[in-house]
């Protein structure tokens, strides 16, 4: 039960964890009709020294594609601004053979 943040730009994001817990707690109770159980339990985690940072203001798109595919395949994050254009060949590979890129 963790809510995580992953932050190209190097934000906490702490205000946005404490929002989605918000809305996730909001959520639950309108259509459970009751309080979320256990909600001492869930962790909020802001964005991690360790997160991969972009270098300019126009590649959050890659990164969030590219954090969203580690993820999922339970991949560590270790890429970097400078594979950048590896990045944007996999997604673009990933779109013209429309699914996923699994390793």
């Amino acid at each position: 039960k963790r809510i995580q943040m992953y932050d190209s730009l190097g934000g906490s994001g702490k205000m946005y964890l404490e929002y989605l817990f918000q809305y996730l707690q909001d959520e639950h109770l309108d259509k459970k009709k009751i309080p979320l159980p256990e909600k001492d339990e869930w962790k909020l985690v802001p964005t991690q020294n360790d997160t991969p940072r972009q270098e300019n203001g126009f590649d959050c798109g890659v990164f969030t594609c590219m954090f969203a595919d580690f993820l999922s395949n339970d991949c560590p994050l270790l890429f970097t601004q400078e594979h950048i254009t590896q990045c944007r060949e996999r997604i673009a590979l990933s779109i013209m053979k429309g699914s996923a890129l699994i390793d």
